[in-house]
């Protein structure tokens, strides 16, 4: 009697009994048909598996005594790489026989690096030395021979200052660093294999520059002025110093102080706000120049100065002066013909004193006319200028009485001038238009505030540079206005004598009163300029 026969027939890959399977092969992956045969052919055959590991031995129907050995799960290199398992056969007279299969797992390319850390972080001190080391980052793979050798890169978002060994995974970082332009920088870093398709694995890197006191305190401005009214309180808020320093903590932290002037003068450390500690008097000394010295609580300690300058200002008592009229009684011919828009005249005034006190508006109170509403004036320049086209019912003299008023605290003053415009295409008769003007005309105040406003720099800055081409059509106008009048005058004296004397017995029809109606004026006297 002869015990049973178990004839292998490989799937996969065998050599000299070793059966080569790669890790990650699929569920079921065939190995190897194992017939079984009776060589008295006259007992039955069983057969089974014995070992551990993901296979199963199983009859291959449709066929007698044939069976598969396959895979039931997928199996990982790193787990185990050789498994050893027996086919054993027996009869029924109690005869068996082992067959035993060696499987060797091969490994894949299945595993990516890993990072010992996900998220490292790390700090260096601002001002570095070039090439300062940073750490040295470290990644495993588990893996075999080239597809367990891993690589270092910096990740497209690093800054091209920091830089990494390939081989070794040393950061280190080229430049120097300065924390006042960058506190902190975080960038990803790869770990790359050497399998392929190459496996890689991220981890983000932070890095904290820290802070040294290398900054100096810094004045917004080195220099300050303040302007201050005289009598100006003890201990009134003169100004604000303001100083930063870029450093952090105790490194920003500054204190300041006043270097001259302190038996007069004191300064909030904590918010900077400059104090006389008595009243100032500008009659006893109109200005005062100041150092502060900032000081940061660095170790050491830096410092810095600014120069104060302290400008008082004094109290507005001063109207506006006007120059331009030069008197009440002076008139402008003004031609029919002239058209709406066109510069007229202007009202010119200035003011003795300072700052907001000098600050003058323009306005119309009271109009005495054919159509008083013709004329209007600029309440910042003073320019007056014709609103609508002269008709012919529109000849005759204009009275504006224009207010020129400053824009002082604590109350504005103001002066008067009586503007003249005479329309009509000639002068036949001054000392008529004279007698006219020496009497008082009936005027009713109508005073409106004159909607001004206190423009920027650069806005005053765009309105002077119109002042030329101001000037110069002013000029052309005038001229214009001289010429017309000399040609009508030169035409008059060729008429003869016969006309002469009714020239001088017309009268020009202008509806005055005799006296200005001053009951809507402000309680102080009006004022009339006659310089």
């Amino acid at each position: 009697m002869r015990p049973p026969e178990v004839v292998p027939r490989f799937i996969a890959n065998e050599v000299e009994g070793v059966v080569y399977l790669k890790e990650l092969e699929p569920i079921n992956t065939p190995i190897a048909f194992f017939t079984i045969k009776d060589p008295d052919e006259k007992y039955k055959v069983n057969c089974y598996l014995d070992g551990d590991g993901p296979f199963r031995l199983s009859p291959y129907k449709p066929y007698n005594n044939e069976y598969l050995l396959e895979t039931t799960k997928p199996l990982d290199y790193e787990t185990q790489q050789l498994y050893e398992i027996s086919v054993v056969a027996w009869n029924s007279e109690g005869f068996n026989v082992n067959k035993i299969i060696k499987i060797q797992v091969l490994d894949d390319n299945d595993n990516s690096p890993v990072f010992s850390q996900q998220l490292i972080e790390l700090s260096i001190e601002e001002n570095n030395v070039p090439n300062a080391f940073l750490t040295k980052l470290h990644a495993t793979d588990a893996d075999s021979g080239e597809r367990g050798e891993v690589s270092y890169f910096l990740g497209p978002d690093a800054p091209s200052y920091f830089s990494l060994d390939k081989t070794t995974g040393v950061l280190t970082v080229a430049t120097q660093l300065d924390r006042e332009e960058k506190e902190k920088y975080r960038y990803t870093v790869k770990a790359v294999d050497s399998g392929f398709p190459p496996r890689e694995s991220i981890a983000t890197v932070t890095i904290t520059v820290l802070d040294k006191n290398d900054n100096s305190p810094r004045f917004i401005n080195k220099d300050f002025s303040f302007f201050v009214p005289e009598n100006f309180p003890g201990f009134g808020e003169i100004g604000v110093i303001s100083v930063t320093d870029a450093d952090a903590g105790q490194n920003g932290w500054v204190a300041l102080s006043v270097l001259n002037g302190s038996d007069i003068f004191v300064i909030d450390t904590g918010k900077g706000v400059l104090r006389a500690k008595v009243s100032l008097d500008r009659e006893q000394q109109s200005s005062y120049v100041l150092w502060i010295e900032a000081v940061d609580g660095g170790d050491p300690a830096l410092s810095s100065t600014a120069k104060i300058t302290i400008l008082l200002l004094d109290i507005n008592d001063n109207p506006p002066l006007v120059l331009f009229p030069q008197s009440n009684m002076s008139y402008l011919l003004v031609l029919p013909s002239t058209l709406p828009g066109s510069p007229i005249t202007e009202v010119y005034a200035v003011d003795k004193d300072t700052g907001m006190n000098a600050v003058i508006a323009y306005s119309i109170i009271g109009r005495r006319g054919p159509r008083p509403e013709s004329f209007r004036i600029d309440p910042k320049t003073g320019n007056i200028t014709l609103e609508e086209s002269l008709m012919q019912n529109d000849y005759g003299l204009y009275r504006l009485l224009v207010k020129v008023s400053d824009h002082g605290y604590p109350e504005p003053l103001h002066s008067t001038v009586m503007v003249n415009l005479f329309v009509n295409d000639t002068v036949s008769n001054e000392s008529y238009i004279e007698s006219l003007l020496r009497k008082e005309p009936d005027i009713n105040i109508e005073e409106k505030q004159p909607q001004i406003s206190i423009e920027p720099t650069h806005q005053k800055m765009e309105s002077a540079s119109c002042m030329p081409t101001l000037v110069a059509l002013s000029i052309i106008s005038l001229g214009s206005i001289a010429l017309v009048t000399g040609m009508g005058i030169y035409i008059c004296l060729r008429k003869g004598k016969k006309h002469h004397r009714a020239d001088e017995n017309m009268e020009v029809q202008i509806p005055l009163n005799g006296r200005i109606n001053l009951h809507m004026l402000e309680k102080k006297p009006m004022e009339i300029s006659n310089i």
